[in-house]
């Protein structure tokens, strides 16, 4: 495996994992477990899980994932992200995640809470007339 920065790692993620559903990279870009942090509880998922999760999310609304802003140094990746889905109960969020890479791999994760919207910028202005 090449070695691939935080950067990489995370567009990797967001970009193959979830918006070409390529569920099999997690296997590789991220570590078994992965530790994900959210507010009030951590969860400490294995490829299995983690595989499973991403699936049943792409196949419920198909969403497609996109950076607002994405901040990278040598140890951590950090995207305020906005997705866009076909669900009629979440056709857009948004919220922030930050990545600690360990060994080459995405091995914890901290979510903000969920945005039903998207971030307020110039294109998402312009995109509602």
């Amino acid at each position: 495996m090449a070695h691939r920065t935080p950067k990489d790692l995370i567009e990797l993620y967001w970009a193959e994992v979830y918006n070409n559903a390529n569920y099999e990279l997690i296997r590789e870009i991220c570590a078994d477990p992965m530790v994900r942090h959210y507010p009030g509880k951590t969860l400490s998922l294995s490829h299995e899980e983690q595989i499973e999760r991403v699936r049943k999310n792409v196949e419920a609304i198909k969403p497609r994932f996109t950076h607002e802003v994405l901040v990278c140094d040598d140890t951590y990746a950090s995207s305020a992200w906005n997705m866009f889905a076909v669900s009629d109960k979440f056709p857009e969020m948004c919220s922030i995640e930050t990545f600690k890479v360990v060994d080459g791999r995405l091995a914890e994760c901290w979510n903000g809470e969920y945005g039903y919207s998207l971030w307020d910028s110039e294109e998402y202005r312009e995109s509602q007339g």
